[in-house]
């Protein structure tokens, strides 16, 4: 989607509706969940009057042209939120390019408006999602608080685990009187569920609901983060790495004919026994659609039904991955030891409701620690991880433990893939 095309959608639907600036909130909806590549976004601050991907110089052409007649407003283009377009929402716009700006409003995911005190003072970060990505954009003085999950992993957040929680895993049950004690000038949020608790609870301070589990639209809230930590230039740096990788991913499949891509089935096994696939619309689903890749769960309802072993029969899927296997099986950063996964995976091609697989027949069995490689800006490592599992002759020259290597730089970790952790099992 081209940015003019992004204009003319904007206008058409602003004339038809009213000039008001406010009327044309649901456009941004309509564009955001359009999002396609790091050039193909609209950036949700206000001051980005044109919709594109940045606040720049473009805007204040934009802004002028409205105030002459000649364009009509965006919801984007009242730059300092005031319910009014004037010479005022330029000099904001200007203020946002210098990093000079003494308040920041932007659109968060729960389609609010919030106005976030600049420069940031201090943040605390709802779930490791956040906290990934502001240490990627190396923004992480800021942070004062974390969340369980956070403090649960010293290995991988060696610096953060130490600070206090204010929540559990993911951000959930968060102690508000805590957070309220702690003054920070913004909290990241996530669950949809409980947005609009954080932002009745928490009236002092700005809460922003960013999404960033979810692999669509990851770069604008990336970029926005970029924005709010005046770290624009380290968050560009880190989206195009990131494009970087997915695009030639994307691409090599792309390629590829149809018909010699493998039956893949996505499952997660749970320590109670329960077995559940993953269909398209899971969690997992949305990270191999980044790559255009559907799996055998296509074809049924829901995000994780329970697995029928006769419909696997049936599928007779030549690929299993085990998105999920038991927690007692040991994975992860935390050891350097890939006997239990070894093990637990001859556990798994004995079963009798997948021995007769061609998967299993042919040894095309794979385990993924996926709590290392989703939920957050790391599901890239497990798109890298899972496309040489399923399609070795494509990506023959990828090493999907570099590609890992990489993104632990943008973490700021010293740790040597080659020596530790245990992700996935057999090795690539």
């Amino acid at each position: 989607m081209s940015s003019d095309f992004t204009y003319s959608v904007a206008r058409s639907l602003s004339m038809r509706i009213s000039r008001e600036i406010l009327t044309v909130f649901g456009l941004w909806i309509i564009l955001s969940s359009m999002v396609a590549s790091a050039a193909d976004f609209a950036l949700g601050i206000y001051g980005n009057a044109n919709m594109d991907d940045a606040v720049d110089d473009q805007d204040i052409a934009f802004v002028k042209d409205v105030l002459s007649g000649a364009k009509s407003a965006t919801n984007l283009t009242d730059a300092n939120y005031d319910g009014k377009i004037d010479e005022k929402d330029i000099d904001q716009i200007n203020q946002i390019i210098d990093g000079t700006e003494k308040k920041l409003v932007v659109q968060d995911d729960a389609g609010d408006a919030v106005a976030i005190d600049m420069p940031v003072a201090s943040a605390i970060t709802g779930d490791r999602s956040h906290a990934e990505a502001v240490r990627a954009i190396k923004a992480t003085d800021k942070i004062i608080a974390v969340t369980k999950g956070i403090k649960d992993q010293p290995v991988f957040f060696p610096e953060l685990s130490k600070l206090p929680s204010v929540a559990s895993e993911y951000g959930k049950d968060p102690d508000y009187e805590k957070i309220l004690q702690l003054k920070p000038s913004l909290y990241l949020t996530s669950p949809p569920a409980s947005v609009s608790e954080d932002k009745k609870n928490l009236p002092e301070v700005a809460v922003l609901s960013l999404r960033l589990y979810e692999p669509a639209g990851f770069e604008e809230r990336v970029l926005k983060l970029g924005y709010i930590f005046d770290k624009r230039k380290e968050a560009e740096k880190y989206i195009q790495w990131h494009d970087d990788v997915i695009d030639d991913i994307r691409d090599k499949i792309k390629k590829s004919p149809q018909q010699s891509l493998p039956k893949l089935l996505l499952i997660s096994i749970y320590d109670s026994g329960v077995i559940n696939v993953h269909t398209n619309r899971s969690g997992a689903g949305q990270i191999l659609a980044e790559i255009g890749v559907k799996t055998l769960g296509d074809t049924l309802m829901g995000t994780h039904p329970e697995l029928d072993p006769e419909w696997v029969l049936s599928q007779d899927p030549q690929v299993i991955l085990l998105f999920g296997f038991p927690e007692s099986v040991i994975r992860g950063y935390n050891i350097d030891d890939y006997s239990m996964m070894k093990a637990y995976r001859e556990e798994f091609m004995n079963d009798s409701r997948f021995r007769n697989t061609d998967a299993v027949k042919k040894g095309r069995v794979f385990l993924l620690d996926s709590k290392s490689m989703s939920y957050s800006g790391s599901y890239i490592i497990g798109i890298a991880y899972m496309t040489k599992m399923f399609y070795p002759e494509l990506f023959l020259d990828m090493n999907p433990q570099e590609i890992n290597q990489e993104y632990l730089r943008f973490q700021g970790l010293d740790y040597d893939l080659a020596k530790h952790g245990a992700f996935a099992y057999p090795s690539l």
